[in-house]
């Protein structure tokens, strides 16, 4: 019996090839996409829960209210770790780790120097407790003693090839040995721990004065606690509050809160508050892709319900049953899909490195040699097979014997009703989606367009060492004599990145606490980077800065409750005169207001400048060829003799780097819209072959009475554009209440316009009319002499 059903089934996919060819692609499109998807989600959803003890390994989380708002603290003082694992008998094991502080010169031995970012420090204890394995060395020693690092293998076979390096030599900022102890396996890619190389964290004090100041006086440790199996995690919470350390932040009353390690990637207090949400979109839209495409399938059968009507009338009136033919179509079913489903695995194993890299999604390609991903790929196949098969089965199954025979079961109406209904679903999800593409790149484009107070166009910021202070004059004045005086500047922080400074303060008049970001620039800084004054220092234009000035923005005013002039005022903190206001401009993302912000003016000759380093600012001319414009402004660095390597980069490329998870959104989103609309117009493609099929004896009766080619096009294409324009009215305000929670994220934003509205359906219009054209006019230039023939 499956051997008949299997025969018959490879008949119908030879004998109706297009319509097998539509359902076949239309089934890997959603398949292979909505793979993709899930396994995306999937991926989301199992952050570090690979750990050994991740069920009971907790992050401590320092919050302080500081000005009516909750401020998330992860990094704590070296000793917190280890008093809590003394004082707190709940405490298994702690572990004290930092991701990298700040970029550091690496050089191995008998090699170049290389800067490299997420260098960082850990205890001897995160191997075994983060299940971290090495390919080379030993766990248990691997950081147990100062002077010792272990590299990611990626970092080891850069600097060392393929062999191994253990017992090698690395120059840590240039002066300080380090050992290389271990070579890691490959980090998971869904672990909130990324890092390039740990150094033994009892290392950290012989790495001169900086890092052995911050060591004992800073906050700069993420630290994890591994509880005992019967303890109790909110005891253990109140208890955080008595341990003694060395350090205190003075007038600062903080609470600690424990996280589960699997939660931070998505629920942690630091994590983004829509991280859940998209994923969930994400979902959805994989579950529609998927949907859309049986909808495809389910439509086509049954609009080629006729053609098997007689079939199903004659196996029924010499004997056959109903679950016979049920068993049939089942059949055929699950070999449309089989097929379907075997070209999704080529095409999602082709496209998984392509896809990943282009949507910047971060998994590796141990994800799909994971039991759960076949588990997915079978449960995803069984259940599109059962989908697509029931209804038509049931239907096509249904047919009574005298009326197909007898002629009196009407033509192309079985299931017609259903077919419309799935064809506006399709096109309304195709238009929903379309609008939010629209609405995002707009607001994308208005992100990178507007006007943030600051000319950050062609600017590139080079890296200066602190080492290089005595070096840094002479390579500052041959900049300025390249670049020009008024397109070179000096700040100590890099600009449109998480690295400048926050301090904690209260407002000398209102008492108010305020968050204050601080940056220290050069005069300079103010003229070529387009900052406008509202009051200027006295004699800011004829006279050199000699001693630092303190030049604060409009928030720092507001939040003072300074009005009019501010110079003849009291300043808003104390001991910090002002001497001069500029107008508010942005050096973070417009997800939120501008923050207060205090500059502090040296002359360009301090020291303050590049003593803990610093980024000489250089405008390239218009039309500059870039990499021309790099290759002698490395020419003029390395003639300084620098202690680093040449690192720099572009203000703009900082500045969209702000809004990564938005760009990945747009990218995602536009892929997701573009597939929904293939799958619309093969579905539609389909059906209008249909209905010409079913149609042709009426059309050449048409043209033989004098129907024109446009009015035969009109009369086969109106039913299906009158659907398009339903689609567009049920998918309008879904997309506009979707794309308006969005929204709502962002401090500065654009307005859903008319026209958003109008562009999403009308090209929705001219592709279903494309779509629809192909075959309508086809067969309305059909011969109808051939047309009364054929029928």
């Amino acid at each position: 019996m499956l051997t008949n059903y299997l025969k018959i089934a490879f008949r119908q996919l030879r004998t109706n090839a297009l319509f097998s060819f539509l359902n076949i692609l239309g089934l890997t499109v959603g398949l292979a996409v909505s793979t993709f998807i899930a396994l995306y989600v999937w991926h989301e959803f199992h952050y570090d829960r690979h750990h050994p003890f991740a069920d009971r390994t907790y992050r401590i989380l320092s919050v302080v209210n500081y000005g009516g708002e909750d401020v998330s603290i992860p990094g704590l003082h070296e000793a917190f770790g280890t008093e809590a694992k003394r004082q707190i008998p709940e405490v298994e094991t702690a572990v004290r780790v930092s991701e990298g502080l700040t970029e550091v010169v690496l050089q191995p031995d008998g090699n170049p120097r290389f800067k490299e970012e997420k260098i960082g420090f850990a205890d001897a204890s995160i191997l075994s407790v983060m299940g971290i394995r090495l390919r080379w060395g030993d766990a248990k020693t691997a950081l147990s003693e100062p002077g010792r690092i272990v590299l990611t293998r990626a970092l080891a076979e850069k600097y060392f090839g393929p062999n191994n390096p253990v017992g090698r030599t690395i120059q840590y900022d240039k002066q300080y040995p380090l050992t290389v102890s271990g070579v890691l396996e490959e980090l998971p890619t869904n672990s909130v721990l990324q890092f390039r190389a740990l150094v033994s964290l009892s290392s950290m004090p012989t790495l001169g004065p900086v890092r052995q100041n911050m060591y004992k006086a800073g906050g700069f440790l993420t630290t994890y606690l591994v509880l005992r199996p019967d303890a109790d995690v909110r005891l253990v919470e109140r208890k955080l509050k008595k341990v003694v350390t060395s350090l205190v932040f003075k007038d600062i009353t903080s609470r600690y809160i424990l996280e589960p390690l699997p939660s931070l990637h998505l629920d942690s207090q630091m994590a983004p508050k829509n991280a859940r949400q998209t994923l969930y979109i994400f979902l959805t839209v994989a579950l529609v892709i998927l949907v859309l495409a049986v909808i495809n399938y389910i439509s086509l059968t049954t609009a080629r319900a006729t053609k098997r009507a007689r079939e199903v009338g004659v196996r029924k009136a010499v004997g056959g049953l109903r679950n016979e033919l049920i068993g049939q179509f089942f059949t055929e079913s699950f070999l449309t899909t089989t097929l379907a489903f075997i070209l999704s695995l080529g095409v999602l194993q082709a496209l998984f490195p392509w896809a990943n890299q282009a949507l910047d999604l971060h998994m590796d390609n141990r994800v799909l040699q994971q039991g759960s991903y076949w588990m997915l790929m079978l449960g995803l196949w069984l259940g599109c097979s059962l989908l697509a098969g029931s209804y038509p089965a049931l239907l096509l199954s249904r047919f009574r014997p005298q009326e197909v025979l007898k002629g009196t079961m009407s033509s192309g109406r079985s299931g017609a009703t259903v077919r419309r209904v799935f064809t506006t679903v399709q096109f309304a999800t195709s238009i929903g989606l379309l609008i939010c593409s629209i609405v995002l790149y707009t607001q994308m484009r208005f992100l990178r367009t507007k006007n943030l107070g600051i000319n950050r166009a062609q600017v590139v910021a080079l890296a200066v060492d602190a080492e290089m202070a005595n070096q840094f004059p002479a390579l500052r004045d041959d900049v300025r004599q390249w670049a020009g005086p008024e397109n070179t500047a000096v700040s100590n922080a890099a600009i449109f990145t998480n690295n400048i400074s926050m301090w904690f303060m209260n407002t000398a008049k209102t008492k108010k606490q305020v968050i204050v970001q601080m940056l220290t620039v050069d005069k300079n800084f103010f003229g070529m980077m387009g900052i406008r004054w509202l009051y200027p220092p006295e004699g800011w234009e004829k006279k050199p800065v000699t001693e630092p000035l303190n030049v604060f923005n409009e928030a720092v005013m507001k939040a003072a409750d300074i009005k009019g002039n501010p110079q003849s005022q009291g300043p808003p903190f104390k001991g910090m005169e002002t001497a001069g206001v500029v107008a508010d401009f942005h050096i973070g993302s417009l997800h939120g207001p501008v923050s207060p912000l205090r500059l502090e003016v040296v002359s360009d000759t301090a020291k303050a400048l590049v003593e803990r380093g610093s980024y000489l600012l250089v405008r390239l001319q218009p039309h500059t060829y870039v990499e021309q414009a790099l290759r002698e402004l490395k020419t003029i660095y390395d003639r300084s003799k620098p202690t680093a390597p040449f690192d720099y980069y572009f203000l703009d490329d900082a500045y969209n780097k702000l809004y990564t998870k938005e760009q990945q959104l747009l990218r995602l989103f536009n892929g997701f819209t573009g597939l929904t609309l293939l799958v619309a117009c093969l579905g539609l493609l389909g059906l209008i072959t249909f209905s010409v099929e079913a149609r042709t004896k009426e059309i050449g009766i048409r043209k033989v009475l004098g129907a024109s080619v446009s009015g035969i096009v009109l009369l086969l294409s109106r039913d299906f554009l009158k659907l398009v324009g339903i689609s567009m009215l049920v998918a309008a305000p879904v997309a506009w209440y979707v794309m308006d929670k969005w929204l709502q994220d962002f401090e500065y934003k654009v307005s859903m316009e008319w026209w958003m509205f109008a562009l999403a359906g009308g090209f929705a219009v001219v592709l279903a009319t494309l779509t629809v054209s192909f075959q309508s006019i086809r067969a309305a230039l059909t011969n109808p002499v051939k047309s009364l023939k054929t029928e």
